[in-house]
């Protein structure tokens, strides 16, 4: 596909136009994406160096010459012919950002949960880096081993340079799961789910099999009772085994509400800037029911001049409602709900039985897929 940032778009008007693709030929200028509007106007796409050339071709031919729509960089260029203002504009800011490119504007901590931030930040100032400082050759290595060497609930940590940001992400060092905040010999539920196993090594059970226990819940209690009745703390060790449901549910409504574009259709173009934008095609969205796309154009891949195109398309669509078949979609919908209930199963579980429920009332179908799953704890 030929690169549009270096091609224009032309149109050509005349009589017997077979001639353009000939002396086209002649001149070796290829032509790409070619539009025979009628048998007197034509549209097609050139190379931008051959634009001179078509020129002579046109005169010579006596077809009227016209250029539709630039690309890219060629587009911009003819944006900027006629805004000296923006132009100006542009180099300011292109010289405030590199100016702003020395200095720490922002910091971001990623992964700490139970770490204060203001621990963390504490090192990197020590390390001097804050907002507002100027960045000075950094060794992030080092930073990386200040932090997990101050700082004992931190396993890993990394820590990037991103222009004016400086990104630390910690991993925080993983407690007992099953072990309650409170007392750190109580074994707890991780999850909601239903005892199937249960075999006390030490300590006093709290539950029992069959019972549906709520996530946090003390399963096997950190003590034993001597025979005085005391309570003597103890490390709770047992073998459990539960169960539990992963589900995933979907509703199918008997109607739904379809959209079908008329075929009119609404541009509007931006160029964006530094979070400023500039617009290229102005219009208003005027459709009462409309669907619309976006597509984002780099025009260049500088980060001291992040040049972006948006362009949004509104298409006008008219809206219906239309009656569907349950029964001609249910095994596929049973099928992607049971892929998608199984992509939750965990490593440490076992797959004991799939099965699914449908239930129905006047509007729609309720379709629950089960997978039913075993683990110790």
């Amino acid at each position: 596909m030929k690169n549009r940032a270096k091609t224009i778009r032309v149109s050509l008007t005349g009589v017997n136009l077979n001639r353009v693709y000939s002396e086209c030929k002649k001149q070796n200028i290829d032509l790409y994406n070619i539009d025979r509007i009628d048998y007197k106007n034509i549209e097609f796409d050139i190379d931008i160096k051959n634009k001179s050339i078509l020129k002579g071709i046109a005169k010579g031919q006596r077809y009227e010459y016209k250029e539709k729509n630039n690309y890219g960089a060629v587009k911009f260029i003819n944006f900027l012919k006629y805004r000296f203002g923006i132009l100006i504009g542009i180099v300011f800011f292109v010289l405030i950002n590199i100016i702003s490119s020395f200095f720490v504007w922002n910091i971001q901590i990623i992964g700490n949960e139970t770490v204060s931030k203001d621990d963390i930040l504490g090192i990197l100032e020590s390390q001097k880096i804050s907002v507002g400082k100027p960045i000075r050759s950094l060794n992030l290595e080092n930073i990386e081993n200040e932090i997990t060497n101050n700082i004992e609930e931190i396993s890993l940590c990394s820590v990037i340079k991103k222009g004016t940001t400086i990104i630390v992400n910690v991993k925080e060092k993983i407690s007992n799961g099953y072990q309650s905040d409170t007392n750190s010999c109580d074994i707890v539920a991780p999850e909601n789910l239903t005892i199937v196993e249960l075999n006390v090594v030490n300590g006093t059970a709290q539950k029992k099999v069959g019972d549906s226990v709520k996530k946090g819940e003390v399963i096997v209690g950190g003590f034993l009772m001597d025979s005085n009745g005391n309570k003597i703390s103890c490390n709770a060790v047992a073998n459990i085994k539960a169960k539990l449901w992963r589900t995933e549910t979907f509703e199918y409504y008997k109607q739904k509400e379809v959209a079908t574009r008329t075929g009119k259709v609404i541009k509007i173009a931006n160029l964006d800037l530094f979070d400023m934008e500039f617009p290229v095609k102005k219009g208003n969205n005027v459709f009462e029911n409309f669907e619309v796309e976006e597509n984002t154009y780099f025009l260049t891949d500088d980060n001291f001049l992040p040049l972006i195109m948006t362009e949004k398309i509104y298409y006008e669509v008219e809206k219906s409602v239309v009656t569907q078949n349950f029964e001609a979609d249910r095994k596929d919908i049973i099928s992607n709900l049971q892929r998608q209930a199984n992509m939750q199963v965990k490593e440490n579980e076992v797959v004991v039985k799939t099965f699914e429920t449908i239930t129905e009332d006047a509007e729609k179908f309720i379709i629950t897929a089960y997978v039913e799953v075993e683990f110790d704890i």
